[in-house]
């Protein structure tokens, strides 16, 4: 450990004002830190202490009124730490054993000569370099033991000479049964072996180290930890643990559906830069991940060779990245076929509202159109809506053909590009959650739904409809609705 630069203001109290100057000044000349203040009795001694801050108090034993024992029990009554040195001329073994018993910090007998003080001034430096370098150890554990992380102190043979309530409670330990115990205590043996072998050669090379662990607990369940070590100028080790069990499940979860998803789905930066692809989107368009990521999207060779599909990806990034969902039809290129997709780009925000990332998705909705434009020439004769939708609040509709504008008033763009539009803004506000319940009761049976409603028109005229639907299955999951929506006016009136 270096020594502080910090000056040292030492307090010197003697009966011999004379002793007491020469002695100030050869401790000045044998470290400039030191500021030496003297007082001719422990009464004016203890007057100065109350009034001033000094890191060491220096006493004689032999004086008038209270002797330097005396002086020391004064002291320690009030500041029981303060650094307190007996330099007396007056030595025995029961001035000393007294001293001991008082508390004293270090005992030095006065002698002929100028050495004396060079043993003093360093007597001084380490009992003030000591009590600061615990009093700053006191004051970070009080900052540590509140840490939300855990925190632990291990000696040089590994055992724990200090736990944070944190780290006690991720292994269902108290602090104190933990103390003393040796790291092995909270490892199962694989990870035991790699602690051992990995990561502590790596700590005592490079004096850290972080990674992921598996802790065991005292019931002998195990959880991820993102683990941190270091090593202090003590030879101690300082651990930091952190429980990423959750957020290890989540990632798998986000695997696992980013991966396994039939639609394309990738991660851009904020400019369009392309971070990750899905394997849907690579397989469909013969790449591999190199090939694609860092690039543009609009560069990439999913819509490079489609001009309005390159210019509308560079419309949809602009509008992500100033916080609004972007949603179109484009084609992409595949290594064996071109595609329609239902393209989205979705912005993701931090906890100031900035954008950080965006989602860009397409859905091959190819066979989708295919039949639909075998249908147009039905559909366009049906007294009545047709519709595909999201599973979703609001009824996110991918496709509205038939009657549209006859029956609710609307274009069918005007329902398609305003998501949920239809079941916000169109289904009475009276009725929305008895659609609702009567859809989702039926798709949980896999059986058509039929129900009557009201819906309020582009003019505000209110109409009651009937609707005819099911479920459209992929996985055993819900993929969209299908159905019929027609107006029951002029029926209920006959």
């Amino acid at each position: 450990m270096q020594p502080s630069t910090e000056s040292v203001r030492v307090l010197h109290v003697d009966d011999d004002t004379s002793f007491a100057e020469l002695t100030a000044d050869f401790l000045k000349h044998a470290d400039e830190r030191f500021e030496v203040e003297t007082a001719p009795s422990a009464g004016e001694g203890l007057d100065l202490l109350a009034d001033a801050e000094f890191d060491c108090v220096v006493s004689d034993y032999d004086m008038p009124g209270r002797n330097g024992i005396e002086f020391l029990e004064a002291v320690r009554a009030e500041y029981p730490d303060h650094p307190f040195i007996l330099f007396t001329g007056k030595g025995s073994e029961e001035v000393a054993s007294d001293a001991i018993s008082a508390g004293v910090t270090d005992y030095l007998q006065k002698e002929v000569g100028a050495d004396q003080y060079a043993i003093l001034a360093n007597r001084i430096r380490n009992s003030v370099d000591r009590t600061r370098a615990e009093r700053d150890r006191r004051r970070q554990l009080r900052a540590i033991e509140t840490a939300n992380e855990g925190i632990s102190i291990l000696d040089e043979d590994g055992r724990f000479v200090y736990v944070n309530e944190s780290y006690a409670d991720l292994y269902g330990y108290d602090g104190e049964e933990m103390v003393g115990e040796h790291w092995a205590l909270i490892y199962p043996d694989g990870n035991e072996a790699r602690i051992r072998e990995d990561v502590l050669p790596t700590v005592h090379e490079e004096g850290h180290w972080r990674g992921e662990t598996t802790g065991l607990r005292a019931d002998g369940s195990t959880f991820t930890e993102d683990h941190t070590l270091a090593t202090t100028d003590r030879g101690e080790l300082v651990c930091t643990v952190r429980d990423i069990t959750d957020r290890e499940r989540r990632e798998r979860r986000f695997e696992a559906v980013f991966q396994n998803t039939h639609t394309f789905i990738g991660l851009l930066d904020p400019d369009g830069t392309l971070l990750e692809a899905n394997e849907t989107a690579l397989s469909f368009g013969g790449f591999d991940r190199e090939d694609v990521v860092g690039d543009p999207l609009w560069e990439a060779g999913w819509v490079r060779p489609i001009e309005e599909s390159r210019a509308a990806v560079r419309e949809g990034v602009q509008r992500a990245r100033e916080g609004d969902l972007f949603r179109q039809e484009i084609r992409a290129q595949g290594v064996d076929r071109e595609a329609v997709l239902d393209f989205s780009v979705r912005p993701v925000t931090d906890d100031d509202g900035e954008v950080t990332l965006l989602v860009p998705e397409g859905r091959d909705v190819t066979e989708r159109k295919r039949h639909l434009r075998r249908l147009e020439t039905l559909v366009d004769n049906l007294p009545g809506m047709v519709y595909r939708c999201e599973n979703g609040r609001g009824w996110p509709m991918e496709h509205v053909g038939g009657e549209v504008e006859r029956l609710t008033g609307y274009q069918p763009r005007d329902i398609e590009s305003r998501e949920g539009f239809y079941g916000s803004e169109i289904v009475h506000p009276d009725d929305r959650e008895e659609v609702w319940t009567t859809v989702q009761n039926a798709l949980d049976a896999r059986e058509r739904f039929e129900l009557t409603y009201r819906i309020t028109t582009a003019d505000g005229t209110t109409k009651r409809v009937w609707e005819r639907g099911q479920g459209v299955y992929e996985d055993g999951e819900v993929a969209a609705i299908e159905g019929f929506v027609t107006d029951v006016r002029d029926r209920e009136r006959q």
